[in-house]
């Protein structure tokens, strides 16, 4: 039974967390800082939605955001959009889903350890877990809204409700097709768990665990096969394990028939120092939580195997994937460690404390030693990016730099420089910042002389750095 106490403390832990996110995510936008990906495909996708052009876009690879990734369950947040239309909108509703996370966190953790300690200090890890924290700051995206949705599921299937269960389920499905692999992967462990001495196969809890997975499975090939294929698209970002293979049947089989392709694909010092940043936060404690770790296979296969280095940094929003099932996980691993070395409770306490504290302090983006405090200031091209988004109607075309274009997402075509597909209305060009064009600064001079000298634009230059190009009437 948890006291009022032990309720208050975690509000107020929650309320804190909202107010330092809300505001730092805010002031993040407000100078600057959000990028083209993926504030400003989010905002634009949601922009036009409310405009009836259904998560249409001109950013990503095809106009239909459905066939890139399938997040249905985007559309549940498109009635708050349609009355506060704003990237804030978005943000502050991110932080709101996140921290509410902690909430069925602690209660599975309060029914799993039976101490309102351990409880809270399982909760207070979550808030100050440094890939929460990122995935929170770095601009919005889906996949956020899956870590609260699967910690509800979880904890409502652990407590065998199946009903509520199989609702936070679907709603943590719909917000991505990865998300549907580890939904299917959460299903399966609830099918082959253990619970007592007891091992009935044909149980009724056994029975709502095959109809997750099962379920999770068929939803997992329509999306692939038939629904994002409907919107133009597919598994496009397959190409980020094309070292395995073309295919997801060809990777599959590559890894069996190759167990070294595996092992020389995940045994590298970035990845290892992932893994080390991933655990060591929660003092290594999901290892030890037996069958439950099935619930972090899929993420950890899903950013292990990939060639893009952004998945294994901890550092952006790929995390998401794993962030419940590591913490229920570590639920089960504290329990675990308890049940089989009491004498070892007080040891597993101080080092979840410690850890939590080196992993904060070390690895947080929001920590005393590296906290944005500059975002409480100004400068001169943030001012200047400032007096440029200002007053662009909404029917133009505009293309931009990726720090500039979530602020000119609320109209139907936007673009980041060198991306658009025919010469955008306006162009707002930072020429000493050839982002998007790696190094090929030849490249960049080449692209920008294209408004610059075109005769059909009225060009005009700030500080000597800023061009704008208006395409003349």
């Amino acid at each position: 039974m948890t006291s009022l106490h032990a309720y208050r403390a975690i509000v107020v832990a929650v309320i804190l967390y909202i107010i330092i996110f809300g505001v730092v995510t805010a002031l993040r936008h407000y100078n600057f800082q959000t990028q083209t990906w993926d504030m400003g495909v989010f905002d634009q996708l949601f922009w036009n939605t409310i405009h009836g052009r259904i998560m249409q876009g001109s950013i990503e690879e095809i106009p239909d955001h459905f066939g890139v990734h399938w997040s249905p369950g985007l559309l549940l947040l498109v009635p708050g959009y349609a009355l506060f239309p704003s990237p804030y909108y978005l943000l502050f509703i991110q932080v709101l889903a996140l921290a509410a996370g902690a909430l069925p966190l602690y209660r599975l953790a309060m029914r799993m350890l039976q101490r309102e300690s351990l409880a809270k200090l399982i909760t207070v890890a979550y808030l100050l877990y440094p890939s929460l924290h990122w995935l929170n700051l770095f601009d919005f995206h889906e996949i956020a809204f899956f870590v609260p949705a699967l910690l509800a599921a979880l904890y409502y299937a652990d407590a065998e409700r199946w009903g509520w269960a199989s609702f936070w389920f679907a709603i943590a499905a719909s917000m991505k097709e990865d998300a549907i692999i580890a939904v299917a992967f959460a299903g399966l462990y609830f099918l082959i768990r253990r619970k007592d001495a007891t091992f009935a196969w044909w149980n009724r809890n056994r029975l709502y665990a095959a109809f997750i997975a099962l379920g999770a499975l068929l939803y997992i090939v329509l999306a692939v096969k038939v629904f994002m294929p409907a919107f133009g698209g597919g598994l496009l970002r397959l190409d980020r394990y094309a070292a395995l293979g073309s295919s997801v049947g060809e990777i599959v089989t590559n890894l069996v028939r190759n167990p070294t392709l595996f092992a020389r694909t995940i045994l590298t010092l970035p990845k290892m120092d992932y893994l080390l940043w991933l655990f060591a936060p929660l003092a290594f404690l999901p290892l030890f939580s037996g069958r439950a770790f099935l619930l972090i296979v899929p993420g950890l296969l899903e950013n292990l195997l990939t060639t893009n280095r952004f998945q294994f940094s901890t550092f952006y929003q790929y995390d998401a994937i794993l962030i419940p099932g590591m913490f229920f996980c570590a639920v089960y691993g504290l329990r675990n460690v308890v049940r089989r070395w009491p004498a070892w409770e007080r040891f597993a306490r101080r080092a979840l404390v410690i850890a939590v504290a080196i992993g904060f302090f070390v690895r947080s983006p929001v920590n005393p030693f590296t906290f944005p405090f500059n975002l409480f200031g100004t400068n001169s091209r943030w001012q200047i990016f400032r007096e440029l988004s200002r007053d662009i109607p909404e029917n133009l075309s505009v293309t931009a730099q990726t720090n500039l274009l979530p602020h000119l997402a609320h109209r139907e075509k936007i673009y980041q420089l060198g991306m658009e597909r025919a010469f955008a209305d306006v162009a707002f060009i930072d020429i000493n910042d050839p982002f998007g064009f790696g190094d090929n600064t030849d490249a960049f001079a080449a692209y920008a002389k294209q408004y610059i000298e075109n005769p059909a634009y009225d060009v005009t230059a700030y500080n000597d750095r800023y061009v704008v190009a208006r395409k003349k009437p």
